[in-house]
């Protein structure tokens, strides 16, 4: 599953970590998250001695885990196939924004997740993704189009004008805690 955002600030990172707990400790799925941005943030969590269980896997690579998820920090594109054979059933791919995010990676995701913002200050961002691409790629395939449940009014306007329909994101106040009324959304980004 990948996930970018039309901008920054959008909640990729978040979100990663909401699905890493929910298929790791709710699903009991092999889950890894994997930091495909460079701003290095999740690392901050490895830092926080009371939050991780550290491992190391051979000199090159640390990792640690989380609420049943293992956490790449700042991976490299060449680490991805070695992490795809590694037994896991879900990656969760964090790209962070539209304009750091190695669309490549993206685009091979069986699950493309896209969070976006309908605010008028932000909205552009969200015209500028859908002009990313060429017109060979097929924006509906595997592509889910989410916004912050916060600012919906727009929604049907931007359905209208794009032909992309948006779903909305419910309020997940802790990724590690995610409580049974998000259970849904989180299983029905997870099907693949």
């Amino acid at each position: 599953i990948g996930l970018t955002g039309c901008g920054p600030g959008m909640g990729v990172t978040h979100l990663s970590i909401a699905l890493c707990s929910f298929c790791g400790s709710r699903a009991k799925k092999k889950t890894a998250y994997l930091e495909l941005h460079k701003r290095n943030e999740i690392s901050q969590l490895y830092h926080e001695r009371l939050l991780f269980d550290s491992r190391s896997r051979g000199p090159e690579r640390t990792h640690f885990t989380l609420h049943g998820a293992d956490y790449y920090p700042c991976v490299e594109s060449r680490e991805i196939p070695s992490l795809m054979n590694s037994g896991y059933d879900y990656l969760i791919l964090d790209t962070g924004s539209l304009k750091e995010a190695d669309c490549s990676e993206l685009l091979r995701c069986d699950r493309k997740l896209v969070l976006g913002s309908l605010a008028p200050w932000k909205i552009k961002s969200c015209q500028e993704f859908f002009l990313q691409f060429d017109t060979t790629v097929n924006l509906g395939e595997g592509f889910c189009y989410l916004v912050q449940a916060k600012i919906t009014g727009n929604i049907p306007d931007f359905i209208k004008t794009t032909h992309i329909s948006m779903q909305s994101i419910p309020f997940i106040s802790n990724p590690f805690r995610i409580r049974k009324e998000c259970f849904t959304f989180l299983e029905e980004l997870t099907a693949v």
